[in-house]
């Protein structure tokens, strides 16, 4: 197995110039319900596509997939090692001293905040006049599939590759289609779905390695491992890194006054659970694509569609948010994906969220991002103390996202099998993809305890975390109903019989959703 490790005594290494490039590829819907797509548009969209990928203008210099570069943060390392990872989480949930258990989730909360910092850092390769950041040239599901018999990643240097395209984000056909029907079921009683995100799933260069090698996105790969007898497959090594970034799209033609954009904000989780799209977030902030604006926190609420209720106290300046510009590919192929969305060459495409994990401990440690025009005292799920550790290396727009991490599932923390659902959940949840999630989509939860110590349901997006429910992740050929699914924070027993009949894939829905 090939590991790409950065060395601490080389910080530079995101630097190196490469050859290969990766096309970013994003989406994000503007506010207001976007175009229904006649059949004959949609055709032409598809066929502009299918054009544009079959010719030159999908020729570039190839991307090189960067490893995790050394963020010279002091404090951090990558990868960290089981032990201590364990250690600062038992010391984190089981503490028994008032100076114990800060300071152990200060260094979880630090090992966040280093990856976060590592995969946004800018590398040497330019794609269309933009630098890339590390993780953008990472490697999507789709790359690994498209050459037949590639045996590693190092072979795609030489292979030509276009942009890996944004796609709609379906948390839910990561299980199934079942749940899919639920959740279309919660919405036909009124539950809203609200403005979607779009983008993609990223593997870091040595866990695309592993997937290769051991063909985990080949069905019958799978299928052998679980006609063998395996329970699980072949786990990730501690190197290994997903991302799941997520945008929206800013369409030039629906600027306010030709500039001016309005981003949904955060508000914080409900005083009583429920399902809280973005639609249905009260206020917004206004983007300005020209630079301006002098936002320090304010939010427009409610904010006027036409733009008249903006300040420059609520308006900031696109530099603030990771971003990049569409171009004509970018926008046919997210269009033909998603019919209505109606993207143009130039449109800009804004990171709202990423999910990030790692295979440092056995259950991965989870993290997740979201823009906030508050990062230094962002609403929960995230805190004011956790903002307040972000490191002096963690500069530019990176640092206006807030963080929500996970490294187990309750509090005290339960072993691997054979523990209880006892103890306070932890919540650990990204406003932009679990806070729309309803008790129909969670169909696995466990009522159970709050953060601090209440009796809760548990079975509401705003109630979950990374950890409870990638832990039920599973390749389910036979669609056992028995097969585990979604849920809100709880505990999972990684022997639980419900598993029997499956094949765990490493806590990642993203291979069993993937492989063909």
């Amino acid at each position: 197995m090939v590991r790409l490790r950065y060395n601490a005594s080389q910080p530079t290494a995101h630097m190196r110039a490469h050859g290969r490039q990766l096309h970013r590829v994003s989406s994000r819907r503007s506010p207001g319900t976007p175009p229904v797509a006649s059949p004959g548009r949609t055709a032409l969209t598809t066929a502009l596509a299918a054009a544009l990928l079959s010719t030159g203008a999908l020729r570039a210099a190839p991307i090189v997939p960067e490893a995790l570069p050394n963020p010279l943060i002091p404090g951090f390392h990558f990868p960290e090692s089981e032990a201590t990872l364990t250690g600062w989480i038992t010391e984190m949930t089981r503490g028994t001293t008032a100076a114990t258990t800060p300071s152990a989730a200060e260094k979880i909360h630090l090992h966040g905040w280093g990856l976060w910092a590592a995969l946004t850092l800018e590398t040497a390769q330019i794609y269309e006049g933009q630098r890339l950041r590390v993780f953008e040239t990472w490697l999507t599901p789709d790359d690994l599939k498209e050459y037949p018999g590639l045996r590693s990643v190092g072979a795609l240097s030489l292979l030509p590759q276009r942009r890996a395209p944004l796609r709609k984000i379906d948390q839910l056909k990561e299980i199934d289609d079942d749940i899919v029907e639920l959740a279309r079921a919660a919405a036909r009683t009124g539950t809203p779905s609200g403005a979607r995100v779009v983008g993609f799933v990223k593997y870091d260069p040595t866990a695309a390695e592993h997937i290769i090698r051991q063909e985990l996105l080949n069905t019958a790969a799978l299928n052998t491992l679980l006609q063998g007898g395996a329970q699980q497959i072949p786990v990730f090594p501690a190197t290994a890194l997903v991302v799941k970034p997520l945008f929206q799209v800013i369409k030039l033609k629906d600027l306010i006054d030709g500039r001016y954009y309005a981003l949904k904000a955060w508000p914080g989780p409900p005083e009583i659970p429920q399902a809280v799209p973005p639609a249905q977030w009260p206020g917004a902030v206004w983007i300005d694509v020209l630079e301006g604006g002098d936002g320090r926190g304010a939010i427009d609420e409610p904010a006027a569609a036409d733009g008249s209720t903006r300040s420059d106290s609520t308006t900031y300046p696109l530099s603030s948010l990771i971003h990049y510009r569409l171009s004509a590919v970018d926008a046919a192929v997210l269009n033909a994906d998603k019919p209505g969305t109606d993207a143009g060459a130039g449109d800009f495409a804004i990171l709202v969220a990423m999910h990030v994990s790692s295979r440092e401990i056995a259950r991965w440690t989870w993290q997740t991002f979201w823009w906030t025009p508050t990062p230094g005292d962002p609403h929960p799920p995230s805190s004011p103390a956790i903002a307040s550790l972000r490191p002096d290396q963690l500069r530019g727009a990176a640092r206006n996202y807030a963080m929500a991490q996970t490294y187990t599932m309750l509090t005290p923390d339960q072993p691997h099998v054979r523990g209880e659902n006892v103890g306070a959940a932890v919540y650990a949840y990204n406003p932009w993809i679990e806070a729309r999630f309803s008790p129909a989509e969670l169909p696995d939860s466990l009522p159970g305890l709050d953060p601090n110590g209440q009796p809760a349901g548990n079975n509401h997006g705003v109630q979950t975390n990374c950890m409870s429910c990638h832990a039920q992740a599973t390749y389910n050929p036979n669609r056992l109903p028995t097969a585990p699914r979604f849920a809100g924070a709880r505990y999972v027993d990684l022997a639980d019989p419900k598993f029997l009949g499956t094949l765990q894939v490493d806590f990642l829905w993203s291979i069993a959703r993937h492989a063909k």
